[in-house]
């Protein structure tokens, strides 16, 4: 038993020759797509060497900063530092790396050359700039979100006629971008696609799992979420997701560091009851709003954090950010009070029921 960096230390010294890409290195590769590959690999078609690119993002890290910006940095860093080396990895090539951030999205996506031409396109998830989370939100009432524009142009540039096999893959809102590209793409370019993961990202409205492209793409979708997932739980999926074990009991079940791996598979393990409840939760939200009462709250919601100081999702936790959310919360209506509580549940409960699955906090 163990987690990705058991792995590593394990498998990293085989090529791909040696141990064919597996699901692990797939989620590996969707966290690589979190690091910032800014003026190391550019929009150029340029290939870098993965080990070069991650020996210069590491040098130009102050670890201690970087650390406190995101909840995944600190692992990511040390994943970065641990494969840069590794036979297996350093000799990935990337580029075409393009990061893009303004007031209404978040979106960035990379290109990777495995050793036999395997082309793979990854979509980075949320990171901790507010505009990101609020992006993300926005999928409940509109279709498609810039960043959905973005993957789509993204894959339209990045796939050509010769491409023997592609991949798809992100984590969080990246997984959601890999089956938007996947799916919404001209169809030159879905035909060329044969794997597709979504590593715990959140899903469609129903006009969009319905459409004959979603469900074409459906075929070569693995959809993989924690035992105590929440991002992956976000608006609708048709497949049903492949469940596996968390370390982590509480959002931070969401980082992929957190995932219990034996060999060269994640052990999988039933969904918690929090979980299936929150996902029923949220299809009778959407059922009982139309696309104009779903902006609107969540308009509200974002509205309500800005005004209380925050623009990074880590604020939500610090002393000052929180007792002004508290000053505020009288200002939403009593429904977005509860999709608020919902999610606060969520994040205390595992430490509420001491490791238990079977508590109902609303008695």
């Amino acid at each position: 038993m163990g987690t990705i960096f058991n792995y590593i230390t394990k498998y990293a010294d085989n090529t791909f020759n040696e141990m064919p890409f597996n699901e692990i290195d797939a989620v590996m590769l969707s966290a690589i797509a979190y690091v910032d590959f800014s003026k190391i690999v550019n929009n150029d078609n340029i290939e870098v060497d993965l080990g070069y690119a991650l020996e210069k993002f590491i040098t130009r890290t102050d670890a201690r900063k970087y650390v406190k910006k995101g909840f995944l940095n600190q692992d990511l860093l040390r994943m970065s530092k641990m494969i840069k080396d590794k036979i297996r990895y350093r000799n990935i090539k990337l580029k075409n790396y393009v990061y893009i951030l303004t007031k209404e999205e978040q979106f960035s996506a990379l290109t990777m050359i495995l050793p036999d031409k395997t082309k793979i396109i990854a979509y980075e998830g949320t990171d901790h700039n507010l505009v990101s989370w609020e992006e993300d939100f926005a999928m409940f009432y509109k279709y498609p979100v810039p960043a959905d524009v973005d993957a789509i142009k993204y894959a339209k540039n990045n796939i050509n006629l010769f491409d023997k096999k592609v991949i798809l893959l992100g984590h969080s809102k990246g997984g959601h971008l890999a089956m938007t590209a996947s799916a919404f793409s001209p169809w030159y370019i879905r035909m060329k696609i044969s794997k597709v993961y979504n590593f715990d990202g959140p899903g469609f409205r129903a006009r969009e799992l319905e459409s004959r492209k979603y469900q074409l793409m459906e075929r070569k979708l693995e959809y993989i979420v924690p035992d105590f997932s929440f991002f992956g739980m976000l608006l609708r999926h048709n497949k049903k997701a492949r469940v596996i074990n968390s370390y982590k009991k509480d959002i931070y079940a969401h980082s992929m560091y957190n995932w219990e791996v034996q060999g060269t598979k994640f052990v999988e393990e039933p969904l918690s009851t929090i979980s299936r409840n929150l996902s029923k939760s949220i299809i009778m939200w959407l059922e009982m709003h139309d696309d104009q009462e779903r902006e609107a709250i969540v308009t509200d919601i974002f509205d309500y954090l800005k005004k209380s100081g925050i623009s990074y999702i880590g604020d939500a936790v610090k002393i000052k950010y929180v007792v002004n959310l508290i000053k505020n919360i009288d200002e939403l209506d009593d429904e977005t009070k509860l999709l608020i509580k919902q999610f606060v549940k969520f994040n205390i409960k595992y430490h509420l029921d001491n490791r238990t699955d079977n508590i109902d906090l609303d008695k």
